[in-house]
């Protein structure tokens, strides 16, 4: 009896999956357009110091300014600084008409320290005045997939990553 069941549930199962056939296909929906290049987690961000922002250290003959990134920044991968001349951006540390720039930061806090120094370290150099820094941070996978980025460039990095 119980092979008679279960020959008759098999027959009725193979029936209903050998009868039912592909229907035809329909038409070939649009191309959509193509998406921007991703930047997963690499962050920028621009500031600008007054000249009155510019702090000085005669005993270290330097100027300094402090910039703190937004709590969402992540810095843990590469932290890049550049500093705004005319059009162009220059990587820090960087050297102008004499005057060294140069910055650090502090994971733990976020802060982005700028200086301004003698290059000779000879003399306090006049105030800097008003400068606009911009800050990237890139994510340590995307640091090592690219060996071979000139990460002093702005420009290369800004192309590479869609900035």
């Amino acid at each position: 009896m119980k092979t008679k069941i279960f020959l008759s549930i098999s027959a009725i199962a193979l029936m209903f999956i050998f009868s039912c056939k592909k229907g035809d296909t329909g038409p070939a929906g649009a191309t959509g357009t193509a998406g921007a290049a991703g930047n997963a987690n690499v962050q920028t961000y621009t500031f600008s110091v007054t000249s009155a922002s510019w702090a000085a250290d005669t005993v270290d003959q330097e100027w300094s300014s402090d910039y703190t990134l937004p709590s969402a920044a992540n810095v843990s991968g590469a932290v890049l600084c550049y500093a705004q001349d005319g059009s162009n951006w220059s990587a820090l540390p960087h050297v102008d008409y004499g005057v060294a720039f140069s910055f650090s930061y502090d994971p733990s806090t976020k802060i982005i320290e700028v200086v301004a120094a003698d290059a000779k370290a000879a003399s306090m150099v006049p105030n800097p005045g008003a400068m606009t820094f911009r800050v990237v941070t890139i994510p340590t996978a995307k640091v090592k997939a690219n060996p071979t980025l000139n990460w002093k460039s702005y420009e290369e990095v800004k192309t590479k990553f869609n900035l």
